[in-house]
């Protein structure tokens, strides 16, 4: 079976060499990469004073050394010149690759370039459902989280809270790692939760919770990137669950939301 194409696109600035290693660290997958920068970083002008004209060179150092470490790593690379940072400008070069690489997996990496830029290529990876990466100074790259879902409509099914709820507490204060809950320690704590009697769709709230309803609340929080599923090291016919950054935002948000009205909230929540 081929590998699938693993589009990276880069908005162009002068620390994109330091960056990328990092970001090919974490994906591991990436075949092609594009740098989207603007002409005028390639453009010499009697206006530009010495430390606009020292920009322009790091800027174009950083591309040649990001073309360097794809070639040494078996990557394609290629340099996308736009006229200058509009949607438009942005928005076309990028559908063009879609056209010729529809299949492939796309990733962008928003830390350097304008704002302009980085926000335009932000934007066209929710139009083509790819992930967005960001590293600034010397933090770790990281995925922008973006939801898989409107967060208003978490609360459709009460129990899709209480799961996130009791993962997100089950996490030690300072701990990098989310702490992993055994699928049968998840469905009895869960399934012990007062919640209000009404017709979920998913089975109805308020009664008892079967394993099979519950097994399919796991799979829609799975699916919406809200909750990570593992194999037990030591047992690989146990699942263990953790809340994903996701969840946590998506708490959060909902949370917030919950403040400014005078709806009760999820028994726990707060």
């Amino acid at each position: 079976m081929d590998q699938q194409e693993h589009i990276h696109i880069i908005s162009a600035g002068d620390s994109i060499h330091k960056t990328y290693p990092a970001v090919l660290k974490d994906l591991r997958t990436v075949t092609h990469t594009f740098i989207f920068a603007e002409k005028e970083v390639y453009t010499n002008s009697s206006r530009d004073d010495t430390q606009k004209r020292m920009w322009k060179c790091a800027i174009r150092d950083a591309i040649d050394e990001v073309n360097t470490i794809s070639l040494s790593r078996n990557i394609s690379c290629a340099l996308v010149c736009i006229d200058a940072a509009t949607f438009d400008s942005i928005r076309d070069p990028v559908l063009g690759i879609l056209s010729d690489h529809p299949d492939a997996r796309y990733s962008f990496d928003i830390s350097a370039g304008s704002k302009r830029l980085s926000l335009g290529l932000f934007s066209m990876s929710l139009w083509v459902e790819g992930d967005s990466y960001y590293a600034f100074g010397n933090s770790p790259t990281r995925r922008v989280p973006v939801p898989t879902l409107p967060t208003k409509n978490l609360p459709a099914n009460p129990y899709y809270l209480v799961i996130l709820t009791i993962l997100f507490r089950g996490q030690e204060h300072g701990k990098e790692a989310s702490t992993l809950v055994p699928k049968e320690t998840l469905f009895n704590e869960t399934k012990v939760w007062q919640i209000p009697v009404r017709d979920t769709g998913e089975g109805t709230a308020g009664q008892d919770l079967s394993p099979v309803a519950f097994c399919r609340l796991i799979s829609t929080l799975i699916r919406w990137n809200l909750i990570r599923e593992e194999t037990d090291p030591g047992n690989d016919q146990e699942k263990l669950y953790s809340i994903t950054p996701d969840g946590e935002l998506a708490l959060f948000v909902y949370s917030a939301r919950m403040k400014k009205r005078s709806v009760a909230s999820t028994p726990g929540l707060s």
